[in-house]
């Protein structure tokens, strides 16, 4: 890959750092080294703009360093190895804080690079997460002294004043090849919404509201009547003159998808304040619950302002992501619109990598945009790509001429592209227009209304490697060398693919409320609309079915550019151009061809064929046998325990858990360990949530408590690149932790495979059913017999999956399980106190004999119950452990994956389908199943799909008890039935932690 005007072969070098002012003269090695270099050019001062007086010399500013990777080319590479299905890196993305140490510049040579710029007077930061950036502090008069240029002041032409440099910064000849960029010594280019708005339609706040009701976030949101009246007012026609989310939703097939995107998070980069009472208002009348969360980067809060469209563009981004992905959490991110503001935005949105999506409505063409800028974000976005995390950009609103309207002489009529659209690992999205109401109305056309059109054509900055970038080597037509690109070498073609954006069929938005309390909306288009519409798109992809096993979908344009021409994915766009004639150029390009082109690239989605074909696309998890090992104890944090530093886990405080090369687990190789977990000593309610190191903590959790309570659970965790697992209180008071191993998951075939059985039950002390009937005494051991029993094999089972309850104890205690000839180990599987039911998963290890024990760690005599729900065995037919989610599979609080947003009544049984993606070949599924809301004492039972239900149970509780269970449940005929065994009701909420498959 390579920008046009870089000096250097891979990732070229567009600014330097600290000039070497009054070096000798004499011509020696040393001198050569350190003689000051300029690279790239100096920006260009807008046309229009006035020329003012220079910034004050004390002035402040706060710049930005962008280093080089230690290896550019090993970074493209990985990322084209994790983007390709045939590579065996394919999909194995770095985690949240990985990429610095991997790909982040040298430290001695960002060091070397901090304290040059101390020796010249400047206040350089820590260098940032990614390895790459570091912040610098200073004033003018010291930054035109260590980069040897000078800042001049200007007034543009809209009023508002910047200053830029008149040279490129100089670079000392040995930090040459170490610097990337240095962002923020030009201040006049400021990026632009890419949105058009078309009419303003006030309503006052009285209207009744779809929001007054529980909605399932995954149906269609649906107008509140008192909108649809104020819109039929005003002449406008859903699906004609506007369209709503709910007919959007019907438009691109994403109505009623099972989920709405629940458990995903997407990212708005926003350069504006808005109203976040219209969106609340918004969500209201359409009835969604989404999360939307605000974080501050850079810039002052306060209210927009609105006389002038501010607020509006970040409105029509959240709104429409809430609107078609309602169960997604919405992280706006606010900066301000400098060059450092902008790239501090996208810094922090991918360094905290808590979003899988990002979209962004902003840009300005390529024309306009400095290369060191340019360059700054090439890098940021390498390392989403890096991540996993997919970036969907508007192409721009003014066709093939993307710098229409300039205050640039000449370059209204210029062909250019619009940044960061045609940055390489960004997907552009382009713009089309139709009408009508139903699925897939059309025709279909490239959005050109003579006013706008949806940005397209050749990137003249952007020179392409064939080899890295094949899904970009397929010249369009009209297509031209427009960067010069060497032979293997393509420039960057934009869009990628399209949707609607013709304002005049626009998107109604809730644009601000007023200080009468009027809701104000609006119909706004543009390809800022169509961005955040693939954003919610691919939010529902990666938290679908058919994704569900294998995470985000990630870097998305080879992944899309390899569906093209598939008509159960697109909708291609053939008729239109994006020749906007205002802007003076009449050239007619870029005209809609079959396949893709440069008005509209792949076209515009199907939505469900897109979701389909992106997860089937998706190979699955790195399959693993199981390797049962003798209990050990990992972590107490009482005093005196394992590990203990003496204090209990703080509130909203994570632990960091090494489980590689302990406990019998193996130091490399492994892919996730089975732990019981078990919190004590609580003092407030709470819940704890397991997750690798260095991965996205979850939206599940494994265990619930309430104060006083010692709650256990079993966890199926992947560990992390560190050989580290993550364990999360959520709670906010502090507690206990006690952390004991059973076995591990490594990718290989020397372990154990699953094979199903079940539900049966082999031992209940109440009726005699396994043993005699009686409870076991206190301090007291009972052998279980496995082998042979209910179906089971009479040999080779090497490790038993029970679900275990214990019953009718008048004291608390505890009970260990462990093979019958062993030692009993200093481990746990369940916790009680007097008169509780509670049941755990346990994975047992089966003697040499085929037997199990149980201790009664309690002073009181308790029954024990245990249903088998499956074996291990050395046998290669049975079914191999593959790492998923966590993924959130139903809750019937919000009706995902469930009839209907309500609580499960007796008998109510819920037929939770698995038929899809590479669940298809599930042979059971590790589930983590928590009820809630519960109105009366019951039990709940999980079973394979569509079969008799069976008498076993997987977890207990009493009135008002919120409790968690994990469970392995066969899959059968496609689906895991659940049921509730009550008088009262309760809630069910089911989180998919891995499946078995042959």
């Amino acid at each position: 890959m390579q920008l046009l005007g870089r000096a250097a072969a891979l990732v070229a070098v567009t600014a330097a750092v600290v000039a070497g002012a009054g070096l000798p003269t004499a011509v020696t090695a040393q001198a050569e080294t350190l003689a000051p270099q300029r690279i790239g050019p100096a920006p260009t001062a807008p046309a229009g703009a006035v020329r003012t007086a220079a910034p004050s010399g004390d002035t402040r500013l706060d710049l930005t360093v962008t280093l080089q990777p230690r290896d550019p080319g090993e970074l493209q590479s990985f990322i084209a190895a994790v983007s390709d299905p045939g590579s065996p890196q394919y999909r194995h993305y770095l985690g949240t804080g990985q990429f610095g140490s991997r790909f982040g510049a040298d430290p001695a040579t960002a060091e070397s690079v901090r304290k040059a710029l101390r020796d010249k007077g400047l206040r350089p930061g820590e260098i940032g997460a990614n390895g790459l950036t570091i912040p610098v502090s200073a004033t003018v008069a010291e930054a035109e002294k260590a980069f040897d240029t000078h800042l001049v002041g200007y007034r543009l032409p809209d009023g508002s004043t910047g200053f830029s440099n008149t040279e490129a910064p100089a670079v000392r000849g040995d930090l040459a090849k170490a610097v990337a960029a240095v962002v923020g010594l030009d201040t006049t280019v400021r990026l632009q919404p890419r949105s058009v708005r078309k009419k303003t339609v006030p309503l006052l706040n009285s209207m009744a509201r779809n929001g007054d009701r529980p909605q399932n976030i995954g149906a269609s949101p649906k107008l509140c009547p008192g909108w649809v009246s104020t819109m039929v007012d005003a002449g406008y026609t859903d699906g004609t003159d506007y369209y709503s989310s709910g007919a959007l939703a019907t438009a691109y097939d994403l109505n009623g998808l099972a989920d709405g995107a629940s458990g995903s998070t997407v990212a708005i980069l926003s350069l504006e304040n808005y109203d976040s009472r219209a969106v609340a208002n918004y969500q209201s009348c359409n009835g969604t619950r989404t999360s939307v969360a605000n974080i501050r980067v850079s810039g002052t809060d306060g209210p927009p302002d609105v006389d002038n469209g501010e607020g509006g563009e970040t409105a029509l981004d959240v709104e429409t992501v809430a609107g078609l992905a309602p169960g997604a959490s919405i992280l706006v991110y606010q900066g301000e619109n400098s060059g450092t503001g902008v790239l501090g935005t996208y810094q922090r949105i991918v360094d905290d990598n808590r979003a899988q999506v990002l979209s962004v409505s902003w840009g300005r063409c390529e024309a306009e945009r400095t290369d060191s800028r340019l360059q700054a974000l090439n890098l940021t976005l390498q390392q989403a790509a890096a991540q996993g995390q997919s970036v969907v950009v508007a192409s721009g609103d003014s066709g093939s001429t993307g710098c229409y309207p300039s205050d640039v002489a000449g370059h209204d009529a210029l062909l250019s592209v619009d940044d960061p659209a045609s940055q390489p690992y960004a997907t552009g999205i382009g713009g089309t227009s139709h009408s009508g109401l139903g699925k897939f109305p059309g025709p279909v056309e490239v959005w050109n209304d003579g006013y706008g059109a949806g940005g397209g054509g050749v990137s003249t900055g952007w020179k392409l490697s064939d080899t890295l970038f094949p899904w970009n080597a397929t010249h369009a037509p009209g297509y031209s060398n427009a960067c010069g690109a060497a032979a293997g070498q393509t420039c960057r073609q934009v869009p990628d693919v399209s949707a609607l954006s013709d304002p005049y069929h626009g998107y109604l938005v809730f644009t601000h409320v007023d200080e009468e309390n009027v809701t104000h909306g609006a119909v706004i288009g543009g390809t800022s609309a169509a961005a955040p519409l693939w954003a919610a798109l691919i939010a529902d992809a990666n938290t679908s079915l058919g994704c569900a096993a294998n995470g985000p979908v990630g870097y998305l344009n080879p992944a899309l550019h390899r569906l093209a021409g598939n008509t159960s994915v697109f909708t291609d766009v053939t008729v239109g151009d994006n020749n906007l004639t205002i802007s003076g150029n009449t050239g007619g390009k870029y005209q809609a061809a079959a396949g893709y082109d440069l008005a509209t690239g792949l076209g515009a989605p199907k939505g469900r064929g897109v979701i389909d074909a992106l997860c089937q696309g998706l190979p699955e998890q790195p399959a693993g046998t199981y390797n049962p090992v003798q209990p050990d104890r990992l972590l107490d944090t009482r005093p005196g325990g394992v590990g203990s530093t003496g204090a209990k886990v703080a509130g909203r405080a994570t632990k960091s858990l090494p489980v590689a090369g302990r406990g019998g687990v193996p130091a490399s190789g492994v892919t996730a360990v089975v732990l019981n977990v078990t919190v004590t000593r609580t003092e407030g309610a709470g819940f704890l949530t397991a997750w690798p190191s260095g991965k996205a903590q979850p939206t599940s959790s494994n265990l619930n408590w309430v104060a006083g309570s010692d709650v256990p659970n079993l966890v199926t965790v992947p560990v992390g690149g560190d050989g580290k697992v993550n364990l999360f209180n959520g709670s906010a008071a502090p507690t206990d932790l006690v952390v004991d191993v059973f076995g591990y998951y490594k990718a290989d075939t020397t372990g154990s495979t699953l094979t199903p059985a079940g539900p049966a039950r082999l031992l209940d002390t109440r009726d005699g059913t396994g043993a005699a009937k009686a409870q076991v005494g206190s301090r007291q051991t009972l052998d279980l017999r496995i082998a042979g029993v209910s179906g089971l094999p009479a040999s080779g089972i090497t490790a038993v999956v029970l679900n275990t309850t214990v019953t009718g104890g008048r004291s608390g205690g505890y009970l260990t399980a462990w093979p019958s000839d062993k030692p009993q180990p200093a481990s746990s599987n369940l916790n009680w106190v007097a008169n509780q039911t509670v049941p755990n998963l346990v994975i047992v290890p089966v003697s040499a004999d085929g037997r199990v024990r149980f201790f009664n760690g309690s002073p009181a005599p308790v029954d024990i119950v245990a249903d088998v729900f499956g074996y291990f065995t050395k046998s290669a037919s049975g079914g191999r452990f593959h790492n998923a989610g966590p993924k959130r599979l139903m809750d019937t609080r919000s009706g995902l994956g469930a009839p209907a947003p309500a609580a499960l009544a007796n008998g109510q049984v819920v037929h939770l389908a698995l038929d899809r993606g590479v669940l298809a070949g599930a042979t059971s599924v590790v589930l983590n199943v928590t009820v809630t809301g519960t109105t009366a004492p019951g039990y709940l039972n999980a079973w394979p799909g569509y079969t008799t239900r069976p008498g076993s149970s997987n977890l207990n509780w009493s009135g008002g008890q919120t409790i968690a269970n994990l469970v392995t449940v066969p899959v059968r005929n496609g689906a895991v039935d659940l049921a509730v065994s009550s008088p009262g009701t309760a809630h069910v909420v089911v989180d998919l932690f891995g499946y078995y498959s042959r």
